[in-house]
């Protein structure tokens, strides 16, 4: 079992949830949706991202460590539950390399401060 924790500023998103550029850069079409319906989409926001931050420190590479922020994937079940996942052709490839076979996530908020903690089984 691997875990990782993040913990974020929320003010850090406050000007980015309309730059364009940087939403593509880290966030699936899923998650930009996501976030744009919540109520408070700057927190939504650092929740997601403390989320793969958290995932990758789990992994033991962090950013720039070899899998993108943009392929890791924060989808919600109709309870309002996290579920991670790889997206892309390196899906397969990161389960086998990190012997992965169930991740855990879980992202809470303030309206200051978004965490995240995952941990990989």
């Amino acid at each position: 079992m691997l875990v990782g924790v993040d913990v974020i500023n929320v003010d850090r998103f406050e000007k980015l949830i309309n730059d364009e550029k940087f939403l593509n850069k880290y966030f699936t079409d899923y998650e930009k949706n996501y976030m744009l319906s919540r109520p408070h989409p700057n927190e939504t926001m650092a929740g997601l991202y403390a989320s793969k931050e958290a995932f990758l420190k789990a992994l033991g590479i962090g950013i720039g460590g070899g899998i993108n922020l943009i392929d890791i994937e924060i989808r919600h079940e109709k309870s309002g539950r996290p579920n991670l996942r790889v997206v892309n052709s390196q899906n397969n490839e990161v389960f086998q390399k990190f012997q992965i076979s169930k991740i855990d996530i879980s992202i809470s908020h303030t309206d200051s401060v978004a965490t995240a903690m995952c941990i990989v089984y």
